[in-house]
């Protein structure tokens, strides 16, 4: 009977003494964004979104204590991306990965997540094949399908007949030509032309008038978040384009809140298609921007990057947490978010079970001026739209 006694006791101690150690596991988060080159501000931004995430819910999710680790991956450099990738995963350790921040980047890295088994939240690259890359990827940004449909599909109800598409020439420009043209043409509308420019350096005079030739009723446009939609809505002001009568339409990145005051009323009107906006009216976001104010200020306004890492990290917390009491273990982590659904600023979202991807809300808004200040004002809502 004693012998059974100190057995018995043996073995609580070494569960205690177990989940003692795993309690205290250390999980490395690789974060791959931009902190210099065209989208220098995302980097700084994610930086202040976990700041304040881990203020307001704690650095231990799951009883685990969690420790970032920053890579500068510079724009769209996928050499770079894959590099800096397995430096993380050899050399720091790292046990999940935020980021990266555009498709070429992500696909390069996707070996090297499903090799090592890292699940990684895609917080900015909006091909639609992202998904099905990595058993261990999930999306928190949006596919360019998911929101130019939406956008197609309000530009026909509201009368628009004749468009003329310009996009940035990468893969997920040439998704929002595709995506929003045939969608825009099956309903019987008509593209009048397609233009497409460079990432790097531009010379927007010469696009302005091609836009001006097409004899369209609206010009559809994808330029990634940064540099080159402050460059666009500059020179679609200087070539008079923003007094002809003619529409803007376009995916969010192009009068996103992290550049909108620097384009002054030139925006004023725009009509885009997006995932978020802090003007949304629901209670997680009204406390997000309410928070964000108070630790930040308001001269640094609240954008799509914020609540992109901010559902980046509801995901890698929550994944933690359903292993409490247990060392991290990858395939659970991936098993537990599959199909998971989330309250976030941006509204309800899901993550797809068969891919990781998301199924979210699209919002079509159009740029106002409210008590001063340029905001995203929803006008229309589609619901739970899928990313294909």
């Amino acid at each position: 009977m004693k012998k059974q006694l100190f057995h018995i006791a043996a073995l609580m101690a070494t569960a205690l003494f177990s989940h003692a150690t795993w309690a205290q596991e250390t999980i490395k988060i690789g974060v791959l964004q931009s902190y210099s080159g065209p989208s220098a501000y995302q980097g700084p931004t994610a930086d202040k979104t976990i700041e304040l995430f881990q203020k307001l819910y704690g650095s231990e999710p799951g009883g685990k204590k969690v420790e970032f680790v920053r890579r500068d991956t510079t724009g769209p450099n996928p050499d770079v991306a894959k590099r800096l990738a397995n430096e993380l995963i050899v050399r720091e350790k790292v046990r999940i990965m935020i980021g990266p921040e555009y498709t070429p980047n992500t696909l390069a890295m996707a070996s090297l997540a499903t090799e090592a088994k890292i699940p990684s939240i895609v917080a900015g690259a909006t091909q639609g094949i992202v998904g099905e890359k990595s058993p261990y990827y999930f999306r928190t940004f949006f596919t360019i399908p998911q929101v130019s449909r939406p956008m197609a599909q309000w530009a026909h109800k509201n009368g628009v007949k004749k468009v003329v598409v310009m996009v940035a020439d990468f893969a997920p420009g040439h998704d929002a030509e595709s995506s929003f043209s045939k969608t825009f043409t099956d309903l019987g509308g008509t593209v009048t032309s397609t233009i497409r420019v460079p990432l790097r350096s531009p010379e927007f005079s010469s696009y302005m008038q091609r836009i001006k030739d097409a004899k369209a009723d609206a010009v559809f446009v994808f330029l990634p978040l940064g540099e080159l939609c402050v460059q666009f809505l500059k020179a679609y002001s200087d070539s008079g384009l923003a007094t002809s009568g003619l529409k803007l339409l376009g995916t969010a990145d192009i009068t996103d809140e992290s550049h909108l005051d620097a384009t002054g009323d030139t925006a004023v009107g725009a009509i885009t298609s997006g995932v978020y906006a802090p003007a949304l009216d629901n209670p997680a976001n009204k406390k997000l921007v309410e928070e964000y104010e108070r630790a930040f200020g308001k001269k640094d306004r609240l954008n799509l990057v914020n609540a992109m890492i901010w559902d980046s990290l509801q995901v890698v917390y929550a994944g933690l947490e359903a292993q409490r009491g247990a060392p991290f273990n990858p395939d659970k982590f991936v098993a537990t978010l599959r199909g998971r659904k989330f309250d976030s600023p941006r509204g309800p979202f899901t993550l797809d079970k068969d891919n990781g991807d998301i199924i979210q809300n699209v919002y079509i808004r159009r740029v106002e001026r409210r008590n001063g200040v340029l905001q995203n004002v929803t006008v229309e809502t589609f619901r739970d739209v899928p990313t294909k």
